[in-house]
């Protein structure tokens, strides 16, 4: 994933669809046009269970009020509605509250897989904006609703989860990677990674060929 002034410029993660549908600048209310450095991440459920991801980008598209947030995620399919540097009203904490100022809003779908799938874009975010896991806050954290009511139920235990994963996304490649890739380069590829494996005939004789 690959993120330059707050769009998702690049995006090759397996298994996940990805799409952006703006909301239009011409949507006065749902787009702030207000900067904003992010420092924390909400997490939302949406209010209509069982609602796709196109469902609810065509709803916030053509929604005309003050109610928008950056990433929609349900199942696989992820849409970005806003730069991850504009201002969303979502937190319900007000025109300068931080939870609306200051943070990155995410409406996911409420189900194993849609949290599957938002964790890879959190971990992403945490990566590219510096947010420690301790910022990554449920809608409750902000106005006290009851929200993301999905996960709430299972909060730490999810938390726990992005935390891994984060983990192991910014955890520095292994020192044999390079000469991997480098082998690779010349035609030479030895079925997988295994760093610390010991080599079987077959592939020595493969590497010395």
């Amino acid at each position: 994933m690959k993120i330059e002034n707050g769009l998702i410029t690049k995006f090759d993660i397996e298994g996940i669809k990805f799409a952006q549908d703006l909301i239009t600048l011409t949507n006065k209310l749902a787009r702030s046009g207000l900067y904003m450095k992010p420092t924390s991440i909400t997490l939302h459920n949406p209010a209509s269970a069982g609602a796709t991801a196109q469902n609810l980008t065509n709803y916030i598209d053509s929604y005309k009020g003050y109610k928008s947030w950056h990433l929609t995620i349900v199942d696989n399919k992820v849409f970005q509605e806003l730069s991850f540097t504009e201002v969303a009203w979502h937190a319900g904490d007000g025109y300068n509250g931080p939870g609306n100022r200051t943070s990155i809003a995410l409406e996911i779908g409420e189900d194993e897989v849609s949290e599957r799938t938002a964790k890879v874009f959190i971990a992403y975010l945490m990566k590219e904006y510096n947010i420690p896991i301790t910022n990554v806050v449920p809608h409750k954290h902000w106005s006290g609703k009851n929200c993301p009511a999905y996960t709430l139920q299972h909060w730490d235990k999810y938390i726990k989860e992005i935390e891994e994963y984060y983990l192991e996304l910014i955890k520095p490649p292994h020192w044999a990677e390079k000469h991997k890739l480098s082998l690779e380069s010349k035609g030479i590829k030895i079925n997988d990674t295994r760093y610390e494996d010991f080599m079987t005939r077959g592939e020595v004789f493969a590497l010395l060929n």
